[in-house]
């Protein structure tokens, strides 16, 4: 079996504390509701990390996970005594190396030293059907009952975005840069989550009276939708295998990959990349030319698609979660990623788009932070719902 990387628990050279962010129960901005106390999020990182047992704690430790199609990244988190979540430990792993989600989680336990854990929050994209999560992405299917299997006594699953989202709130202006639109968005409403990784996820932040709702969305699985004339012939050409195609078939990491076999097929050249991240290094050194446009066609189709997202959920800020985005960021300010977002409307709408703030995530542990929040913020709904129905 493989070795998993090392723990992730580095990116601060000068002390302990790499993240302080913000949580609200209800939005971070632009709710018109007051919204409920500041909590503080404080990352526990960086060199010297005391065991988990050691750490001073108000609850047991709680393992959230992370699941994408390619990697698997574990936390152990813990409520710290001011209402913050600290993350103890922190690791990533190879899905493929693994028969399973419990084998790379005994192993993540056989190694943080963390003690018994009796909860478990697993974000992770797919259809949640019973006990078992499905993803086409995945190697294997997620199974709550095989985790229940190592003692964890509750286990509980939510949509790789709606993790995300949740940790939107989460992270201040330092963990996010503007790829286009103004710095703050300029009127109140729903938000779009969205990010091309080994798929591509989306999920909608819905203020509603003083509290944020999340809406999970399969919009991976809406079909692609050519803005020109080359686009429609790469369209032609994954017809010819295919009865449609979807826009996770494009916009995601190995879509990039499919873009640049559909150009070279078109231009009747040999396919010379076998990765996307061959594809990137080739569009960046100038030497393929149907690397760089499948680079450049990337960022447009993205646009479009965020575009046509944002117009749907009625956004009025969109933040891009990772994925793939960040090592084709240079190229998106040459590129019509923002003509084909702002172009997705007409008229009024397109005036709407050009006021909508579009920025990306840069922090490394987002889904594990969004997959934490979340559980808390069920549980503290759980306790509610109790109380209301033990006062009735």
């Amino acid at each position: 079996m493989a070795e998993a990387s090392e723990f992730a628990a580095t990116s601060s050279r000068g002390g302990s504390c790499a993240y302080i962010g913000r949580m609200v129960a209800g939005c971070r901005s632009g709710c018109a509701a007051a919204a409920s106390p500041l909590k503080r999020f404080v990352m526990k990182t960086g060199p010297g990390i005391p065991p988990a047992a050691d750490v001073a704690r108000e609850d047991a430790p709680v393992l959230v996970a992370d699941i994408g199609g390619t990697h698997a990244r574990l936390a152990l988190v813990r409520n710290d005594a001011d209402g913050g979540i600290g993350i103890l430990a922190h690791q990533q792993y190879d899905c493929s190396a693994f028969p399973s989600l419990a084998g790379i989680v005994a192993d993540f336990l056989s190694r943080s030293g963390g003690g018994r854990v009796h909860d478990a929050a697993i974000g992770c994209a797919g259809m949640h059907r019973g006990d078992t999560v499905t993803s086409l992405n995945l190697p294997w299917p997620v199974s709550l009952s095989e985790l229940r299997g190592l003692g964890i006594a509750r286990v509980a699953a939510v949509n790789d975005f709606v993790a995300v989202a949740h940790a939107v709130q989460c992270l201040g202006p330092d963990h996010s840069v503007l790829l286009c639109g103004p710095e703050e968005p300029v009127a109140d409403g729903p938000g779009l989550v969205v990010g091309p990784g080994t798929g591509l996820g989306a999920a909608y932040r819905i203020p509603c009276d003083g509290r944020i709702l999340v809406l999970p969305s399969e919009a991976g699985q809406m079909a692609f939708a050519p803005g020109n004339a080359r686009e429609l012939a790469v369209l032609g050409q994954l017809f010819a295998a295919a009865a449609g195609v979807a826009c996770t078939e494009i916009v995601s990491g190995p879509g990039l990959l499919t873009l640049y076999g559909a150009l070279c097929a078109l231009d009747g050249e040999a396919v010379r990349r076998a990765s996307p991240a061959e594809v990137v290094a080739a569009a960046r050194q100038g030497d393929d030319r149907q690397a760089l446009e499948a680079v450049e066609m990337f960022c447009a189709v993205l646009g479009a698609t965020i575009g046509n997202l944002a117009v749907a959920g009625i956004a009025t800020r969109v933040h891009v979660a990772g994925g793939i985005v960040p090592r084709i960021r240079e190229f998106l300010p040459g590129s019509q990623f923002r003509a084909r977002f702002v172009g997705t409307g007409t008229g009024i709408m397109r005036a709407a788009l050009e006021q909508i703030p579009v920025r990306l995530i840069d922090h490394p542990h987002q889904g594990v932070i969004g997959a934490a929040v979340w559980y808390q913020q069920r549980g503290q709904a759980q306790a509610g719902a109790q109380m209301a129905c033990a006062s009735i």
